[in-house]
C-alpha cells in the first residue's frame, strides 16, 4: 500500500483557514458597524433593535 505524503498541503490548509478567519472577522466588523452607525436614527425614532432593523429588511 502506497502512503501519501500531505506534508506539501499544510501551508494551503493554513493559508484557508487564516483567511476564513480574517473574512469572518470583517463581515462581523461590518456588522458592528452598521448596528453602532445607525443607533442615533434608531434612538431618535424611538424604535426597538427588532422593529427598526425588520424595516430595513422588508424595504429592499
Amino acid at each position: 500500500m502506497a502512503s501519501v505524503d500531505l506534508t506539501p498541503i499544510i501551508p494551503v490548509v493554513i493559508a484557508f483557514f487564516v483567511l476564513a478567519a480574517i473574512a469572518g472577522l470583517l463581515a462581523v466588523a461590518a456588522v458592528v458597524d452598521l448596528v453602532v452607525s445607525s443607533r442615533r436614527t434608531r434612538l431618535a425614532s424611538r424604535q426597538s433593535v427588532r422593529t427598526y432593523y425588520r424595516g430595513l429588511s422588508l424595504s429592499h
